[in-house]
């Protein structure tokens, strides 16, 4: 083989093509990269309304449970005014609340004789007038308190009135 010959096998070497090729894929590579960070900034975009409108509905919610004032952590507060309802479901039955439960139904016939409390249960005695149509009617009206449980522990008809034990507990 002769050297003509071997030069003719070797590609020559442009320059300016090599450099447009280059640019091309360079302007490739930029515009895939721009469309990605295009992307991304919508979907930033969106994340951030998003958030801030989930924001917003909370803060309505937590308004509508502690006032106007929610102050700097209102999901501290919410946990500290829970604390407290829970403490005092622990200390027992409130006397005026059951004494106000009982009287929510009542007729101009009902006595109440004794209340009892003992931590988180109690008993209530008491007369009722009407015969036992009016008892059934009274407890009938006591079992859809929504803050105390009443069950009948003993009843005893003297003739136009029943006298009743009922066992309180909250629910």
């Amino acid at each position: 083989m002769t050297r003509s010959a071997d030069k003719s096998r070797v590609p020559k070497y442009d320059s300016a093509k090599e450099s447009r090729r280059f640019t091309r894929s360079l302007i490739w590579v930029l515009v895939v990269g721009g469309l990605f960070l295009a992307g991304q900034g919508v979907r930033y975009g969106l994340n951030r309304s998003q958030l801030s409108e989930i924001r917003e509905e909370t803060n309505k919610l937590y308004s509508s449970v502690l006032g106007p004032d929610i102050g700097g952590s209102p999901f501290g507060r919410l946990q500290f005014e829970h604390g407290k309802l829970m403490a005092s479901k622990r200390i027992g039955l409130d006397p005026l609340g059951v004494l106000a439960a009982l009287s929510r139904p009542a007729v101009e016939s009902l006595r109440l004789e004794g209340l009892t409390l003992a931590g988180t249960t109690g008993r209530v005695r008491g007369t009722i007038g009407g015969g036992p149509e009016g008892f059934r009617a009274y407890m009938d009206t006591l079992t859809d308190d929504e803050y105390y449980l009443f069950s009948l522990y003993k009843s005893d008809e003297l003739g136009d009135e029943t006298l009743f034990i009922l066992t309180v507990e909250p629910q």
